[in-house]
């Protein structure tokens, strides 16, 4: 026990590290989604769609998307 735990906090070592390694990732993936979100505004079409869905921010579209995806890293 004495060595998962660091300075006697009871946080597991690495578990900074993973906050670490996710915000990075989803960092990243928000940007990739959020110029895939922005992309898919642009193009033609798009108005049919977004009328029958609920209309989303393209933040908020980036965002739902990276939260989705970000979690499947870690899994495994």
């Amino acid at each position: 026990m004495a060595q998962l735990v660091q300075h006697g906090l009871g946080v597991p070592r690495g578990s900074r590290s993973r906050s670490l390694e996710f915000r990075l990732i989803f960092g990243v993936s928000f940007l990739v989604f959020l110029v895939a979100a922005v992309a898919g505004r642009l193009l033609p079409g798009q108005a049919v769609k977004e009328s029958r869905q609920a209309s989303r921010s393209v933040l908020a579209e980036a965002r739902a998307a990276a939260h989705t995806f970000v979690p499947m890293v870690f899994m495994g």
